[in-house]
C-alpha cells in the first residue's frame, strides 16, 4: 500500500487495518476469558495491557505521528498505560491469592 508525499510515491503500512485485526482478536480473546475472571475490572486491566502493548508497536509502524522531539507521543502513552495497568493487574493478582 502506498501514498503520494509531496509529489513522490511512498510505500506505508496498513495501520488501521493492522489495529481492526488487533481489536478483533483481542474481542475474541476476551469474550473467551470473561467467564474466567477473578475479581472485578480484570478484563478491563488485560484489555488495556493487550492494547496498549499492540498500540506501541503499530505506532512504531506509522508515518505521521504527532512527535515530541524523537519520542512519538502515542507510544508514550501506551507505555504509561502499559505500566499502570500492569502493575494494577500484578497487585490484584498477587492480592486474591
Amino acid at each position: 500500500m502506498g501514498i503520494y508525499k509531496e509529489g513522490e510515491y511512498v510505500e506505508v503500512h496498513p495501520t488501521f487495518l493492522y489495529e481492526s485485526l488487533v481489536t478483533f482478536l483481542l474481542f475474541i480473546i476476551l469474550g473467551l476469558i470473561s467467564n474466567k475472571r477473578k475479581y472485578k475490572g480484570q478484563i478491563t486491566l488485560i484489555y488495556l495491557i493487550i492494547y496498549s502493548f499492540a498500540r506501541m508497536i503499530i505506532e512504531e509502524l506509522r508515518t505521521d505521528s504527532l512527535m515530541l522531539g524523537n519520542i512519538r507521543i502515542s507510544q508514550l502513552l501506551s507505555l504509561i498505560i502499559l505500566i499502570i495497568s500492569g502493575f494494577l493487574y500484578l497487585r490484584e493478582k498477587y492480592k486474591n491469592k
